[in-house]
């Protein structure tokens, strides 16, 4: 029983990989978290100049 779960699993992990859609899910992910980090950094840029200039 077990040997056919494990089978059946590799099998449906093989499909994502054959046709190449898990390189284009991995880019997107890849992309947005990218973009997020961009975001974070320039809305924490501009939060810090904003303290300075309150400070100042």
């Amino acid at each position: 029983m077990f040997q056919l779960l494990q089978a059946k699993a590799i099998e449906n992990s093989g499909i994502m990989v054959q046709q190449g859609k898990i390189y284009l899910v991995m880019s997107v992910v890849t992309i947005i978290l990218v973009g997020l980090f961009i975001y974070v950094a320039s809305v924490d840029k501009k939060i810090t100049a904003l303290e300075n200039d309150s400070k100042g």
